[in-house]
């Protein structure tokens, strides 16, 4: 290994470290909430892949989730609890103007928040931004990686100031980044309504298929218009006959197995990843439009 490689490698793991423990280091507080005996751990990468291309983004990304905790300091002492209507709409407004796709609430199950983390506050604001096609399209491939960091960057930079929005009209409030933060994102995403978890952990929703990259604001309004259905189910069926994500795997990392009860279930195997994004390419949902694919299953 060159002393370059050496010294980046050292300063990688010196970010995740600090990474971690700034994430481990919040309390919940009054209004908050903590993970629950049923809670997933968190994997944090062993290493992070840093090339000189896309290093200033990297650099970026790791600032980003610094202030995710940091900021917390920046909350009004006397938070709202309850915004003003229209609200809803001048923050969706703001969100669409820089470079969000997608937005729900919900609040959040326990068991979604990774284990060692808590939240300061239990109701969340989801926030969706769309990857490129062409770039998936292409994968694996040095293309595909560049876009790849730009939409974690892009979405938590945006994150962060939308969270700045919210404490600025006396909502206190703490963002959660997209490359990794505090809790299960396609599963809070599904709960949220915006689509589905699919086989290879992703979620699925109609405008992107498995296309995009999730953040979250956890914040102290509890008067946000929460979605309390949703109407994506079937794609757990279309995904159950499709399956080929799983064949596609090179790692092998998405796997199945028994469960307690004898049901088979889907697991992502984190350490067998390869961050390759091929089962994002070789989704259906990539392929085919979704009312496409629902109407095909429909039918049978």
């Amino acid at each position: 290994m060159s002393i370059m490689s050496e010294i980046k490698s050292r300063y990688a793991d010196y970010r995740l470290n600090k990474i971690n423990h700034l994430e481990t280091s919040v309390t919940p507080g009054e209004m908050g909430i903590e993970s629950s005996t049923r809670s997933p751990p968190k994997i944090m990468p062993d290493k992070l892949e840093i090339t000189l291309k896309t290093l200033p983004k990297q650099l970026s990304i790791a600032k980003n989730m610094e202030h995710t905790v940091k900021s917390l300091k920046n909350n009004p002492e006397n938070p709202k609890t309850k915004v003003k209507n229209g609200f809803k709409e001048e923050f969706e407004s703001y969100a669409s103007s820089i470079g969000i796709d997608k937005v729900a609430y919900t609040p959040v199950p326990a068991e979604f928040i990774f284990q060692d983390r808590k939240l300061t506050y239990e109701n969340a604001i989801i926030l969706v931004t769309e990857m490129d096609k062409e770039a998936i399209d292409n994968a694996p491939s040095p293309q595909t990686q560049a876009m790849g960091v730009v939409t974690y960057d892009e979405l938590g930079k945006a994150t962060n100031l939308l969270t700045d929005y919210l404490r600025e009209n006396g909502v206190a409030a703490q963002a959660s980044h997209p490359a990794g933060g505090f809790v299960v994102y396609p599963a809070l995403a599904q709960k949220a309504g915006l689509g589905w978890k699919g086989r290879h952990g992703m979620l699925i929703t109609p405008e992107f298929g498995p296309r995009q990259r999730i953040s979250a604001i956890f914040t102290s309004i509890n008067n946000l218009a929460y979605n309390g259905s949703n109407s994506h189910s079937w794609v757990a069926s279309f995904c159950e006959k499709c399956g080929k994500c799983i064949k596609a795997c090179p790692g092998n990392a998405i796997t199945e197995e028994c469960d307690v009860d004898g049901k088979t279930r889907t697991v992502i195997l984190k350490e067998s990843c390869h961050g390759c994004t091929i089962c994002m390419k070789e989704c259906s949902f990539n392929k085919r439009e979704y009312n496409q694919l629902k109407s095909r299953l429909v039918s049978k």
